[in-house]
């Protein structure tokens, strides 16, 4: 039974396809044959998913396909710039030293991705507490107090009144708000399955000067990730910039990245060619690039380059959720304190109201 086309279904986490990754590396540097690689895997995994991963794998070399070619049917799992490290890797007789390149590669994306959401889990806590907060109060807490004060008919102050009449219409029309919100998220959703509404949202958001710079440094970081492993796994340089370009977020520099490729055909170098386009290739690559082409150290040019602008957008992330852990906090703070005011003054203003009068 051909299970090609059930295969397709299969997805992991990063974590799980590094093990296989790690695994499989280890293996086949000791001299373990690659049928019997997978096997081990198999057996040792403790996800179903990665057991019947390793084992279709293995199913498809044991039919006389290479590795990279089994494992292209997985492309939720296994990317084209990983199946070309594969097939590269298979072709020079090393593959077991790429697939170690490649893991180290995952890991360190996997860190990084880690550190992101390390660093932004404190604000989005925040933010989702305030949001539970509000929806709690205007919704259960504020109609009950609300009732009471409009029932001794207090004559209560414009922000005061505004509050409590408002927490009471959202409680009676609670099941209309929640179906409103469910259908603005659902309409927002799909509008971002619109390709030339993602394209607009994109071109706005990369106006605003910290967006831009922080899609920008993770472009540059992406790239020279890419075509570094790329080049250690031996693939031509004209190949490594087709792939590359398709891991850019910005569709300028994917655009630039074609250019380059069609000038590098022509007979140009690579930092001559990006010369030719500053704005997707600043001044510091073009120079670290153009070093390493002299030297024959292009793959470590890209490396570094690659580490330099990782470390420049993991910044960026870390002073954004500095700044905004205090935002957030004041304004968690105004939010109660105006929600507090506007009870505690009528409160007073019904003890003064119906306190005793003088000389009775």
């Amino acid at each position: 039974m051909d299970l090609s086309f059930f295969s397709k279904e299969i997805k992991l986490a990063p974590s799980e396809r590094l093990l296989i990754i790690e695994s499989l590396s280890i293996m086949l540097a000791a001299g373990i044959p690659i049928l019997e690689a997978f096997d081990s895997i198999a057996e040792d995994a403790a996800n179903k998913k990665a057991k019947r991963l390793a084992r279709e794998i293995s199913a498809e070399i044991n039919k006389g396909k290479t590795l990279s070619q089994a494992m292209s049917g997985y492309h939720q799992i296994f990317d084209e710039v990983f199946l070309n490290i594969v097939k590269s890797g298979e072709e020079s007789g090393n593959l077991d030293k790429v697939l170690s390149q490649a893991a180290e590669d995952l890991k360190a994306n996997i860190d990084t991705v880690s550190n992101i959401r390390s660093a932004l889990f404190y604000p989005i806590l925040v933010i989702v507490v305030l949001i539970g907060v509000t929806f709690y109060m205007f919704a259960f807490s504020l109609p009950q107090i609300a009732d009471v004060f409009l029932d001794l008919r207090i004559k209560l102050p414009a922000y005061s009144a505004f509050i409590l009449n408002s927490s009471v219409f959202f409680s009676k029309n609670l099941n209309f708000f929640i179906l409103g919100f469910a259908i603005f998220g659902l309409f927002i959703f799909w509008l971002f399955t619109v390709s030339k509404v993602r394209r607009f949202f994109f071109l706005i958001l990369m106006k605003l000067p910290l967006i831009n710079n922080l899609v920008n440094y993770i472009d540059f970081s992406r790239f020279s990730t890419t075509v570094s492993l790329l080049l250690k796994a031996g693939v031509p340089i004209i190949e490594v910039l087709d792939i590359s370009k398709k891991v850019v977020i910005s569709p300028k520099m994917r655009v630039d990245v074609g250019l380059v490729r069609n000038l590098l055909t022509e007979g140009s170098t690579i930092a001559e060619a990006m010369k030719k386009h500053p704005q997707s290739f600043p001044s510091l690559i073009r120079r670290l690039i153009a070093v390493g082409e002299e030297t024959g150290g292009l793959d470590k040019s890209f490396d570094e380059i690659s580490r330099y602008y990782e470390k420049k957008y993991m910044d960026i992330v870390k002073n954004f959720t500095v700044l905004l852990e205090p935002i957030l906090l004041v304004l968690i703070a105004v939010v109660v304190g105006v929600v507090l005011i506007s009870i505690i003054v009528p409160i007073y203003q019904g003890i003064a109201q119906f306190g005793p009068r003088p000389g009775l």
